[in-house]
């Protein structure tokens, strides 16, 4: 969480000066390398709690009840971490009332649905509620971004990242650890050589 706070305010501060002196290309390449970077990391996190979620509930917790519900939850922490920082781009480039109008709407979709799904699905409709805030966040808030900076959304370099976590999750297995903090330690050591074998590092420009 600290390296993506990082990201954000840097991207902020490098834009304030990029439009300053109307450096359009160099807003666009800070997009696709912020971009590109949140993505690394956020799904090898994604990764970490959803093969990992048993071990996480069991340390955690000190018991397995939350593992689903971590493993589910996991599948939205791409979305929710380049959503955010999408939403400091937009602010980098003083789109502040886009960025609340896009709030709004979240939180008036997600307060609907939690008073209609709820009641009938319970927990089930809570997740729902989550689940559809953080898409249409992440969608709108992509809309508005890609409208004024014409960058380049890196679906490969995501789903090359999904591979190296799929590839370090089965080393982790091969190699076989007991201790739940050491298989974890592992897991995040091969998934960042694998980044690197992969060259998710070379950014174009």
């Amino acid at each position: 969480m600290y390296f993506y706070f990082l990201l954000a305010i840097s991207s902020y501060l490098n834009f304030q000066g990029f439009l300053l002196g109307k450096n359009i290309n160099r807003i666009k390449n800070v997009c696709n390398t912020f971009l590109k970077l949140t993505s690394i990391f956020a799904v090898g996190v994604t990764g970490l709690f959803y093969f990992f979620a048993n071990d996480i509930s069991l340390l955690v917790y000190k018991s397995l009840e939350a593992s689903n519900y971590i493993k589910i939850l996991s599948l939205l922490i791409v979305f929710m971490y380049i959503d955010n920082i999408i939403d400091g781009m937009l602010k980098g480039i003083n789109e502040h009332v886009s960025v609340m109008l896009c709030n709004i709407l979240d939180l008036v979709v997600t307060i609907c649905i939690i008073f209609f799904a709820v009641p009938f699905l319970g927990m089930n409709g809570y997740i729902l509620s989550i689940f559809v805030s953080e898409i249409l966040n992440f969608s709108v808030s992509l809309y508005q971004l890609k409208r004024r900076v014409n960058f380049s959304f890196p679906f490969l370099l995501i789903l090359k990242c999904f591979i190296c976590v799929f590839i370090s999750f089965i080393l982790t297995c091969f190699i076989g650890f007991g201790n739940a903090i050491l298989k974890i330690l592992v897991f995040i050591a091969i998934y960042l050589v694998l980044t690197f074998i992969f060259k998710c590092y070379i950014f174009k420009k």
